[in-house]
């Protein structure tokens, strides 16, 4: 057994412990688009039959866009196939015999007006003629002795519908102004409850239900184009004011009002104003450098979102503050930046296998492309460097890393 510290001993050599590097170039490359969704982003949407009703006699029209943002929590579809295993002349061979959509299960908060509760409601008299009884009076239902009554009266499932409540329920994800949907065809629930009440509790009650399903169509859009009908709808209390770093997408256009927001003001005279107010103007060493350090922040953060957001970055020539945007060349380097760095052979046999291995080439690895010809590999360096002068993210991002960490 070793007495040695492997921290320590580690800091002897060229191994040592290092940053999640890895995670970093894997999650927030292209704008985050390999990022793990986030569970509180989503949409729901009910779509009632006509035979229920309409806004002015049915409390699931007049009320259809609240429901779904009252929705606490909702299941995914879910699915599962039946397989049995037949014998082929000894061989053994998985057969798909059918598949099974499990329930999904959809919670409310239970709100004060009760547009939940009358959700359920309506469902219960919609299918069931016991919620619709009279239950006082000569000719009530339920009484003790109705055995022999010339005309007994309706219950459970007799209500001559025919149409479905519900024509479909679409859950949607939202991440990074785009959705992807799930709708459940032809929906029906097995089961709902109202919760519980307790004079101890202090939490908030809930209205649950279950819900079965025929299949289940997928589909996907973009929130801007293809807006989800009731998301960010002002009417139902979505605060549809922009936030001042909304105004990025189009302060660096041509055109457009670049002056409101804090991304316009920092590439401005902002920035100085910013930086003399926190470090102030004298020429102390200490303030000096920590005055740079976070000019360097300021400026990458800004060039970094506006490239991702395919935005074009200020020539630090032109702007009042060019010391913010050149002190980020050496975080994030531009396509042409690593365009010319490429021509130098020592860089290129660093960043080029960077490349390979991360997708650049279609069905060519690292093993394929070290076993090939000096030709060949210089046309697929070409064939890396062409995308990377085109505007390639992905590649201009891998290639930037590998270059910094030279």
């Amino acid at each position: 057994m070793s007495l040695k510290d492997a921290f320590l001993f580690n800091l002897q050599s060229e191994t040592h412990l290092r940053d999640a590097r890895h995670a970093n170039q894997i999650y927030t490359q292209s704008n985050f688009a390999f990022a793990p969704k986030t569970k509180y982003m989503y949409h729901v949407r009910f779509e009632p039959n006509e035979e229920v009703g309409n806004s002015a006699t049915s409390n699931v029209f007049k009320f259809q866009k609240e429901l779904g943002v009252f929705v606490k929590s909702a299941d995914l579809p879910s699915f599962r196939a039946s397989v049995e295993n037949k014998q082929q002349y000894n061989r053994k061979k998985n057969v798909q015999t059918r598949i099974d959509y499990q329930d999904c299960r959809i919670t409310f908060h239970d709100d004060n007006t009760g547009i939940t509760r009358a959700l359920f409601e309506e469902y219960y008299r919609y299918y069931f003629t016991d919620a619709n009884q009279n239950i006082s009076g000569k000719d009530a239902a339920y009484i003790a002795r109705d055995k022999y009554f010339g005309k007994v009266p309706s219950y459970g499932l007799d209500n001559q519908k025919t149409n479905p409540f519900f024509k479909y329920i679409t859950i949607y994800q939202l991440a990074r102004r785009e959705w992807v949907a799930y709708t459940l065809v032809n929906p029906l629930l097995t089961a709902w409850d109202h919760g519980s009440v307790d004079s101890g509790a202090t939490d908030f009650n809930e209205n649950t239900m279950s819900v079965a399903y025929e299949a289940v169509q997928y589909t996907s859009g973009n929130v801007a184009s293809d807006t989800p009908v009731g998301l960010a709808d002002a009417s139902i209390g979505y605060d549809v004011e922009p936030s001042p770093l909304g105004y990025l997408d189009n302060a660096m256009i041509p055109g457009n009002d670049g002056g409101k927001g804090l991304i316009p003001a920092l590439l401005g005279l902002g920035t100085s104003a910013l930086l003399n107010k926190a470090f102030g103007n004298t020429n102390g060493r200490s303030k000096n450098i920590l005055k740079e350090v976070a000019t360097g922040v300021i400026g990458g953060v800004i060039t970094n979102v506006l490239s991702q957001n395919k935005l074009p970055v200020p020539d630090p020539q032109n702007q009042q503050s060019p010391s913010v945007l050149e002190s980020n060349n050496s975080r994030n380097l531009n396509s042409q930046q690593i365009v010319v760095q490429l021509e130098n052979p020592a860089v290129a046999n660093v960043v080029v296998p960077a490349l390979v291995n991360s997708g650049a080439l279609p069905n060519v690895d690292i093993n394929t492309f070290n076993n090939s010809s000096a030709s060949q590999k210089a046309a697929y360096q070409t064939q890396m460097t062409d995308s990377i002068a085109a505007g390639n993210q992905k590649l201009t991002q891998v290639a930037s890393n590998a270059i910094n960490g030279l």
